[in-house]
């Protein structure tokens, strides 16, 4: 299948989560090297960067992950990986990787807080094992999207026109900017003004929070 990676996320220690659209299928995949994530000498290797089509090999392994990863998860043969179309591809209008207008809407209508602060809604989730989508694209005007720093982190305030969010930031790209130049660097790598296509995916629950997939931006594209 080909695969325009849409979004690369930092995970730590030298391990990153690829997304994509597949838009064969009209789906996002969640392509696993050999069903895991990809260290970074694999992700250098194969080039993979977002706005980059891939073509993956998909394994004939069954899921046992639970939803909502499962909708997207991908074991692929990471030998099989090849780039086909370097990019930039167009990231609004016919063919681009489908967006929602709102949060709810993108992850249909199972986003929950757990608090407001500041009129902000605070840790967003969707709840473990809902059977939705993980991954989704988001529409909105520059203005909407506000990156800040919360103790030596990078976050984001995000507003859909119905609620502004505060979320957490793991795109690869942000993420790298803000390191080399902190929360300046980081607004500087977006445009000043203009639409987005801002990556929206879940955190799969971890031990001090086992029922709750806490919702991340994984990217900004125009």
């Amino acid at each position: 299948m080909d695969v325009l990676i849409t979004d690369v996320t930092e995970m730590g220690a030298g391990i990153y989560c690829v997304a994509g659209w597949n838009s064969a299928t009209g789906r996002m995949v969640r392509p696993l090297p050999n069903g895991g994530n990809w260290p970074s000498g694999l992700l250098n290797n194969k080039g993979i960067a977002p706005g980059v089509t891939v073509n993956v090999t998909p394994l004939n392994q069954a899921l046992h992950g639970a939803f909502p990863h499962r909708t997207e998860d991908t074991p692929i043969d990471p030998v099989s990986v090849q780039i086909v179309q370097p990019g930039p591809p167009a990231w609004f209008g016919q063919g681009a990787p489908a967006t929602a207008s709102t949060l709810q809407g993108a992850f249909e209508g199972n986003i929950q807080h757990s608090s407001v602060w500041n009129g902000r809604l605070q840790s967003i989730y969707v709840p473990a094992n809902t059977n939705t989508r993980s991954l989704w694209g988001l529409a909105v005007g520059r203005a909407q999207l506000e990156l800040v720093e919360d103790y030596d982190k990078l976050k984001a305030h995000l507003n859909d026109g119905q609620h502004t969010y505060a979320v957490s930031v793991s795109s690869k790209v942000l993420k790298e900017a803000f390191r080399a130049g902190g929360l300046a660097g980081a607004s500087a790598a977006l445009p000043a003004n203009g639409d987005l296509h801002v990556r929206v995916g879940l955190a799969r629950p971890w031990h001090a929070h086992p029922n709750k997939c806490y919702a991340m931006i994984n990217g900004v594209h125009w």
